[in-house]
């Protein structure tokens, strides 16, 4: 039933050259092919490399997505009934991950997350089965448990930057466990469940990061797991953005000001004026002020990757080694700078992602951190979906190539009469640009409409239009919004001349899921059924009622003097995984850029239910007539 479902949903051709496109076309060039720029290696390539994996395989991305997702959600299932001796608390969470709406959307998205949250889910299910089969290492199923959890958490730890949080929950972890050392490292299994759970893991961690770092050093000539991480590049970042010219807007910390004392004060970034101050920079803020409100300034979440496209237009993206002198080189000439008194500086942070200028977003971070947490309850749909496809025609291909996308490009047609004299021209336009192509009208006229002349129109491409344009001869010009037309209805075009146009044929390349064709048909109806929506409802409330049983379950294991068990470790350990991941956005959301994204929390989603339903079944086992807890 959830292959049904999606089994007809393709992953999005999206024109996102610092993400979605990033990965795509990294697994179409297998990572470590083609020739270095600015973007070579950007980004980790652990999603890449799951991309072009699955092409090799010939499993389309988007039911290898699934097919994992199910994989790892019934494997978690499976410990989950080991753990409580209860099939319906696995049962219930698979069902809950399985019928998601959120992750029907979420793995339309070639995003990095969507491993993430599979990842996650076999940490949770395999770590859990590695301390229900320490007394049994050596058999198959403690085997089994051992690997998925070690190669799960180092593909974990370097699928996204953050990786770094999943050492917070192996932390609670060992401390947990070393205060109840009597129950947790008994004599037999002490060295066997300490290495399969902290020594193999870190190991792990360490040694795939040597080899990314590896094989980035043999290909490009720079030993780092991914180029965003060079030290020249991180270096430049931190000092620009300590450059304090007095307070600025919210989100932006290299204001304009700021570059002007950059560029005065280092002959390295004074290569970067032409692109900052000319077309490509004006153009670049006037994008960014759409999402920030600020005019005339480059965003945070934009001016990190605007700082890699003006080295590389400047030359120095010609190699790594030499791109990354060039950044070190300004982070040198403004840290002199700095030193000397010339340029006044702000105290450095731990990260070059955050505004040093703390003062004007630490008030935010409690509710920034608090609305990221609650996206932990998300499930509307529509949070992680994308405003429609825009990918160029090559940026398609590759997306047809290694994510094995089948629906064709979207098509709209529009067939049937206008009122206009002969000669006027039609056609089909997008944010208001010339159209592609004129289509002249022209009789005989239409027997049944006095004066109306036929037409036809069709576009087919990526971007869908929204208007409809006629150009009468003598050069005037009236529009309809495709949006506004209906079969079998009559319209009037707005504008500098009015023209009654009727429909008789509409497709406007909107696709139809089979499950909103067959809703559709048992309802008798032509329009369109938000069934994604209506299951997010559900599951909003169902959300909240598996936060009350997680308060209830902790209540339960207080007053029953069971602080000191598995259960409650399994508690803390998910609880504080989501909370640190809450405040790591919470912060960015304060002092960088919106980190307040559905996305960045979709992978705890998956734990935060396993911590439900395992309060569920707590709860259960505290009702009257009920048997106490079993003890673990």
């Amino acid at each position: 039933m959830r292959l049904f479902l999606t089994g007809d949903r393709d992953v999005l051709a999206l024109n996102s050259p610092y993400d979605e496109y990033w990965f795509v076309h990294s697994a179409a060039r297998m990572v470590w092919g083609g020739n270095y720029n600015q973007l070579a290696f950007a980004h980790l390539p652990i999603y890449s490399m799951w991309l072009a994996a699955l092409n090799v395989l010939g499993v389309p991305a988007r039911l290898g997505i699934d097919l994992a997702w199910l994989g790892a959600t019934a494997y978690a299932a499976f410990a989950l009934f080991r753990l409580t001796g209860a099939r319906w608390v696995g049962a219930l969470f698979w069902l809950y991950c399985a019928f998601n709406p959120l992750f029907f959307v979420l793995f339309d998205r070639a995003l990095s997350e969507t491993l993430l949250c599979v990842l996650v889910v076999l940490l949770l299910g395999s770590g859990l089965e590695v301390w229900l089969t320490r007394d049994e290492s050596g058999s198959r199923r403690g085997r089994v448990a051992t690997w998925l959890f070690v190669v799960a958490f180092a593909l974990a730890f370097h699928v996204r930057k953050e990786g770094v949080l999943l050492l917070v929950p192996l932390f609670i972890l060992v401390v947990y466990s070393w205060a109840g050392r009597k129950a947790w490292w008994r004599h037999q299994s002490e060295p066997a469940l300490a290495r399969r759970l902290i020594v193999l893991p870190l190991f792990a961690v360490v040694g795939l990061g040597c080899a990314l770092a590896g094989a980035n050093f043999l290909r490009w000539g720079l030993a780092v797991r991914y180029e965003l991480a060079a030290p020249g590049y991180e270096r430049a970042m931190a000092t620009l953005s300590r450059i304090d010219v007095g307070r600025g807007p919210l989100h932006v910390t290299v204001t304009a000001r700021a570059r002007q004392q950059a560029y005065e004060h280092s002959s390295t970034f004074r290569e970067l004026q032409p692109f900052f101050e000319g077309e490509q920079g004006k153009q670049l803020a006037a994008h960014t002020a759409r999402f920030t409100g600020h005019q005339g300034e480059i965003g945070n979440g934009w001016f990190y990757w605007a700082l890699r496209d003006a080295g590389a237009v400047a030359g120095w993206h010609a190699s790594a080694r030499n791109a990354d002198k060039k950044y070190a080189a300004i982070a040198d000439e403004l840290e002199d700078a700095f030193r000397s008194g010339r340029l006044k500086s702000h105290p450095a942070l731990f990260s070059s992602f955050l505004d040093p200028d703390y003062g004007k977003w630490i008030g935010r971070v409690p509710s920034s951190s608090l609305a990221v947490l609650a996206l932990v309850l998300e499930s509307r749909p529509e949070s992680v979906q994308s405003q429609g496809e825009n990918a160029t025609p090559k940026q398609f291909a590759e997306f047809v190539e290694i994510v094995g996308r089948r629906n064709p490009l979207p098509a709209v047609v529009v067939r049937g009469w206008i009122v206009v004299p002969e000669g006027t021209s039609l056609g089909l336009t997008a944010h208001g640009r010339e159209p592609d192509s004129w289509s002249v009208v022209q009789g005989p006229a239409r027997p049944d409409v006095p004066g109306g002349l036929p037409f036809s129109l069709a576009h087919s491409g990526v971007e869908l239009p929204y208007q409809m344009v006629v150009r009468t001869p003598d050069g005037n010009m009236g529009h309809v919004s495709i949006g506004d037309l209906r079969e079998g209805v009559m319209i009037k075009t707005v504008g500098d001349m009015s023209a009654t146009l009727g429909i008789d044929e509409l497709s406007t390349g909107v696709h139809v899921s089979r499950v909103e064709r067959w809703l559709s048909y048992l309802s008798k109806s032509h329009v369109r059924l938000n069934w994604l929506g209506g299951l997010g409802y559900s599951y909003k409330w169902l959300n909240i009622v598996l936060a009350v049983l997680v308060f209830l379950a902790l209540i339960r294991l207080l007053i029953g003097k069971q602080a000191d068990s598995p259960l409650m470790a399994v508690f803390l350990v998910v609880v504080g995984a989501i909370v640190v991941r809450a405040l790591l956005f919470g912060l960015l959301d304060a002092s960088s850029w919106n980190g307040a994204q559905a996305r960045y929390m979709a992978p705890m989603i998956p734990a935060f239910a396993w911590i439900g339903f395992v309060g569920m079944w707590v709860v259960v086992g505290w009702l009257p007539g009920r048997k106490a807890l079993a003890s673990l």
